[in-house]
């Protein structure tokens, strides 16, 4: 089973059940999976390693 490590995030707050359920996004709205945004993350220092050269 792959672990998700906690991220340290100042700015973030618990929400309620209510509260989460209130929260409509947008139908242009695109969720991110954990295997995106490694793929992101990896083509984006890729990039970057290749820029340095």
């Amino acid at each position: 089973m792959k672990t998700i490590t906690r991220p340290n995030l100042k700015s973030a707050v618990k929400l309620s059940a209510r509260e989460m359920n209130a929260l409509r996004f947008s139908q242009k709205h695109t969720v991110l999976t954990p295997e995106q945004l490694e793929n992101i993350a990896a083509s984006k220092t890729a990039t970057a390693t290749a820029d340095a050269k």
